[in-house]
């Protein structure tokens, strides 16, 4: 009776230790998606694809934003395995019996449970991120292209364009017809974003693909680059103004270079000729005001693709600071007394 009591314990341990061990398996649960964003199969990426992970209680609130599927996928499903401290996130994004020829973006939603450890070593479909740490933040987010890493106070997200529009309000210019450019600059709804119109862009007489890139370089200059595979002003004259949102604009000022780009016309976007149109500072406005940068650009942009001008030139772009009045010329020296404009902020004498 003794050795069967002992057995009965002995099991009960067994299976007591069974449960709490499948218990803290890492499991995956209330996986949903978004539907595929349709521009991205015409136009390109939207974005960089980032992971987000959040800390709580029992595990990790997981997003992945912007994750590239095929557009014939079926059922989302995430797959979390987690060894030592090595935590491997995958997707299967499932095609049925259908295999189309185009990519998606769409946005994973999903729980990870008993993924509680303050660090891991993580793998996002089989793309090695590096350690992520939750012992000072509960949210950290990673770009998994550049793989840049955000937390929860003060990201530092890769600044990015979001929202490219054109509006063409005429196409007879009339000689006389003020055609000065301007890059002008609000602060978005978002304390992070920037709304900024190009406006009086000649637009090319014929063209297929028209674009606004943005980026931080190495030395953290902002550069904004106007890309079209057309050549503005050869034969007729369009003018646009270009609407875009700058997004992950945290600091007061940037030192900005604008350029314009043609690319060649075919898929491979090869740099036929590119052009610096400014070059100094932008100071970014606050809620309350407007920035407005005078953009000279009087280059003959057919010479200047024959001859091959590389992105490593600059032509027309100011040496020093920008200068300029009320009427957009460009002044060689400051003005003694009078109103004027300096690297795009209004000076009064």
């Amino acid at each position: 009776m003794k050795e069967m009591r002992l057995l009965l314990v002995f099991l009960l341990v067994l299976a007591t230790g069974g449960a709490v061990a499948q218990e803290s398996n890492v499991t995956v649960g209330d996986v949903s998606n978004t539907d595929c964003a349709m521009r991205t199969r015409s136009e390109g990426n939207i974005g960089n694809p980032r992971l987000k992970l959040t800390r709580f209680e029992g595990g990790l609130y997981g997003e992945l934003i912007n994750c590239e599927v095929n557009c014939a996928y079926g059922d989302v499903k995430v797959i979390c395995q987690e060894n030592d401290s090595n935590l491997n996130i995958g997707v299967d994004a499932g095609t049925g019996d259908i295999l189309a020829a185009c990519v998606c973006q769409i946005n994973i939603y999903f729980t990870i449970f008993n993924a509680l450890k303050d660090e891991y070593q993580v793998t996002v479909r089989g793309k090695n991120i590096g350690k992520v740490s939750f012992k000072e933040h509960s949210v950290v987010e990673i770009d998994l292209v550049t793989l840049a890493q955000a937390y929860e106070e003060g990201f530092d997200y890769p600044v990015k364009v979001e929202g490219l529009s054109t509006y063409e309000f005429t196409k007879n210019i009339q000689p006389g017809e003020n055609l000065n450019k301007v890059l002008e600059f609000l602060r978005g709804e978002g304390q992070n974003s920037l709304f900024c119109s190009y406006q009086n862009y000649v637009l090319p007489c014929e063209y297929s693909y028209l674009d606004v890139q943005a980026e931080l370089d190495k030395d953290s200059t902002l550069l904004i680059n106007v890309m079209t595979d057309g050549i503005p002003g050869q034969g007729c004259l369009r003018v646009a103004t270009l609407f875009f949102n700058l997004v992950n604009v945290f600091r007061e000022s940037y030192h900005l270079k604008f350029y314009h780009t043609i690319v060649s016309a075919d898929e491979e976007r090869q740099v036929r000729c590119s052009v610096c149109l400014y070059d100094g500072v932008l100071n970014v406005p606050d809620a309350n005001n407007t920035v407005s940068i005078p953009i000279i650009d009087d280059n003959d942009y057919n010479s200047l693709v024959v001859a091959g001008v590389g992105s490593s030139q600059t032509v027309g772009a100011a040496t020093g600071p920008s200068i300029v009045d009320l009427q957009g010329r460009r002044l060689n020296a400051e003005p003694k007394h009078g109103v004027y404009i300096r690297n795009g902020k209004k000076v009064v004498k």
